[in-house]
């Protein structure tokens, strides 16, 4: 089995940074950011004494990454502790300075980019730190990384370099994201290549893209210096191209003072290139092909839309897109895997499976097939993010039209066109909740919007004599959901069942 346990690289704090690191989170996980002092003693199981001190701690922690406004907590009253001008950014940017004191991190840093630089007396020297300290670190370094995970393939395809360069760059995506970049020295060199890469990108890169792919270059040119390289074992193997070889001249050159960029390494980087999109969806298929797996994945959930009777057509009309989105999240889950730390709240998978249940039928179902997977070990993080990438990709893909679980709305103004024909506009604020909109009361529809009652009409109505405010769109969406809600039994009767 292939152990996909999630990657919280908290455990890297020392003892008293985490436990500020968990207060703190406390806070920002709170709508009012308080906390009651009593309860988080008895929950960290700290006294009263140990609690004040990390009080101090954290503010003094806040001060130093506070700009502009400042962050504190305080205690306005008796046993309540209140923050002020706490967010996540400011959580991360706390978090990043607990990082950067940890003594295992500075240990891991040697381990994997530095071990066969330096030796550690010259390393320690370096660093300013005890020598005592950092060879207990060291010396404890691996077990926890094993303990926590670190070296177990987070992805269908792995060798062990991979593993570890992957584990390597999700640590430092997800600490320096958007506070700093991780070994600011390499500025200057990463900023020229991602020039030369992006000259032959068909679209210019977002921040986010530019952001990933810088942490990336770091870690993969780190890894290449200390002697690490990914090795001749991989399954992704790309086509040479004349764009690619063009970009493989130009780092060849940006980094000929440094090392020798061989074909190997280039073409990890490239298959990472793919596996992000930033070369398109053709790029990504010729090297699925190397990848049975993803096909495979690709195939099934396509197979649970049929099964599943979601559509009132046997095929989609134009099933391309919806393809290329399963491409991509499958290509992704099965080589370039990393942990997501965002869309992996489980408390809105509810509202998505009330708007759209039928997608929902499929999407369950799929995600249940993979977790019953002997290859497989999907995290509760993984699973709530697959299942949004999963029906995002239907939202996206598949017209209202298609849907078996559509709700009729009929517009209907005494007031003419005018009227009638803004309301259906601001209806498309609802286009992929299924919604068609009927020309003419028909015995399809579900809900009729009006500006005066009618005794002709036996469906729900909804009356607007003024123009709709934001509670009246709020209470027409739970009309909606109350719609699909009771057409969900005749469509899907075994949706709160598992038949599988």
């Amino acid at each position: 089995m292939i152990g996909m346990a999630a990657m919280d690289y908290t455990f890297l704090l020392s003892k008293n940074d985490n436990i500020c690191f968990d207060i703190l989170s406390r806070f920002t996980q709170q709508a009012n950011q308080s906390l009651n002092k009593e309860e988080l003693a008895q929950s960290l199981s700290l006294t009263n004494y140990q609690l004040n001190k990390y009080f101090e701690t954290m503010n003094a922690d806040l001060a130093s990454v506070s700009e502009g406004t400042p962050c504190y907590l305080d205690e306005p009253n008796k046993g309540m502790w209140q923050a002020f001008g706490l967010n996540s950014y400011i959580l991360q940017k706390v978090t990043l300075v607990y990082l950067n004191r940890a003594p295992l991190f500075t240990a891991l840093e040697y381990q994997f980019f530095y071990n066969n630089l330096y030796t550690k007396k010259e390393y320690v020297t370096a660093n300013y730190m005890s020598s005592s300290v950092f060879y207990r670190s060291l010396d404890s370094l691996e077990a926890i990384l094993e303990k926590h995970g670190f070296f177990q393939a987070s992805s269908l395809y792995a060798n062990k370099e991979f593993t570890i360069r992957l584990h390597l760059f999700q640590l430092y995506y997800t600490m320096y994201n958007g506070v700093s970049e991780p070994f600011e020295p390499l500025n200057p060199l990463v900023e020229d290549m991602i020039l030369a890469i992006q000259a032959e990108l068909s679209d210019p890169l977002n921040p986010t893209q530019e952001t990933k792919l810088s942490t990336f270059l770091r870690v993969w040119l780190l890894r290449m210096l200390n002697s690490n390289p990914i090795g001749k074992d991989q399954k992704l193997q790309i086509s040479p191209t004349a764009s690619s070889t063009a970009m493989l001249n130009q780092l060849q050159k940006l980094l000929a003072d440094q090392l020798t960029l061989k074909k190997d390494e280039f073409n990890y980087l490239y298959s990472f290139l793919i596996a992000q999109g930033y070369l398109g969806f053709n790029k990504m298929h010729e090297l699925a092909a190397n990848i049975p797996a993803v096909d495979e994945l690709t195939e099934q959930f396509m197979g649970e839309m049929q099964s599943n009777n979601v559509l009132l057509t046997t095929h989609l009309v134009n099933d391309s897109q919806l393809r290329n989105s399963l491409l991509s999240i499958h290509f992704q889950f099965a080589t370039f895997y990393i942990e997501p730390t965002t869309f992996i709240s489980p408390d809105q998978v509810k509202f998505f499976a009330e708007l759209y249940p039928a997608f929902d039928v499929v999407v369950s179902h799929n995600i249940t097939k993979l977790q019953r997977r002997a290859d497989l070990y999907l995290t509760q993080k993984m699973a709530v993010n697959l299942y949004f990438s999963y029906m995002f990709a239907l939202i996206n893909a598949i017209p209202a039209e298609l849907m078996r679980d559509q709700v009729h709305i009929c517009v209907d103004f005494s007031q003419g066109n005018l009227y009638t024909n803004y309301v259906i506009q601001s209806l498309n604020a609802f286009n992929h909740a299924h919604i068609v909109i009927d020309s003419h009361l028909t015995a399809d529809t579900d809900i009729y919007i009006s500006d005066f009652h009618s005794k002709k009409v036996s469906q729900t109505q909804v009356i607007w004599q003024d123009p709709p405010t934001p509670v009246d769109w709020s209470n027409l969406a739970d009309l909606i959901l109350d719609a699909k809600r009771q057409k969900l039994p005749e469509l899907f009767p075994d949706k709160h069942t598992d038949t599988e």
